[in-house]
C-alpha cells in the first residue's frame, strides 16, 4: 500500500510539474502583458505630468490676476483717503480752534489707514504662493474697514 501511495504521489507531482510549466507561447504573452503595462505607465505618466504643469500654469495665472484686481482695489482705497485728507484740510482752514482739533484727529486716522495700506501695497509684491490667500484676506478687511470708515 505504501508503494501506491508512493506512486500515486510522484505520478501526481509529475503531472503538475509536466502541466503547470510555462509554454513559450505564455511566456512570450506574459512578456507583452508586462511590456504593454510599463508603456501604459510611461503614458499615464507624461499626461500627469502634463496635467500638474496646466494646473500650475493655471493657478499662477489666476494668482496674478488676483494680485492685480487687489492691487487696483488698494490704490483706489488711497486715492480716497487722499481725497479724504485734502477735504479735512481743507476744513480745518475754515474751522474754529475747537473744530479744527476734530479734524487734526480724523486727518491722522485717515493718513494711519493710508500708511497702513501703502504697507500692504509692499507686502502684496513680495507675498508668496502659500500665504496669498491669507494676505489678501487681511487686506480686504483694511480695504473695507476704510470704506466703512469714510461712509461714516
Amino acid at each position: 500500500m505504501k508503494k501506491i501511495s508512493w506512486l500515486v504521489a510522484s505520478m501526481l507531482t509529475l503531472g503538475m510539474l509536466t502541466f503547470s510549466s510555462c509554454s513559450e507561447k505564455t511566456k512570450d504573452s506574459a512578456k507583452d502583458t508586462v511590456e504593454g503595462a510599463k508603456e501604459d505607465t510611461e503614458e499615464a505618466l507624461d499626461e500627469t505630468k502634463s496635467d500638474m504643469k496646466e494646473a500650475g500654469d493655471d493657478f499662477k495665472s489666476k494668482l496674478n490676476e488676483d494680485k492685480e484686481a487687489l492691487k487696483s482695489d488698494i490704490d483706489g482705497a488711497i486715492a480716497k483717503l487722499d481725497t479724504k485728507i485734502d477735504e479735512a484740510d481743507a476744513k480745518m482752514d475754515k474751522a474754529t480752534e475747537k473744530e479744527k482739533e476734530k479734524w487734526k484727529m480724523r486727518k491722522k486716522e485717515l493718513q494711519d489707514e493710508k500708511d497702513d495700506l501703502k504697507v500692504s501695497l509692499n507686502k502684496l509684491q513680495a507675498e508668496t504662493d502659500e500665504k496669498w490667500d491669507n494676505f489678501k484676506m487681511e487686506t480686504r478687511t483694511k480695504i473695507d474697514k476704510v470704506k466703512a470708515d469714510l461712509n461714516d
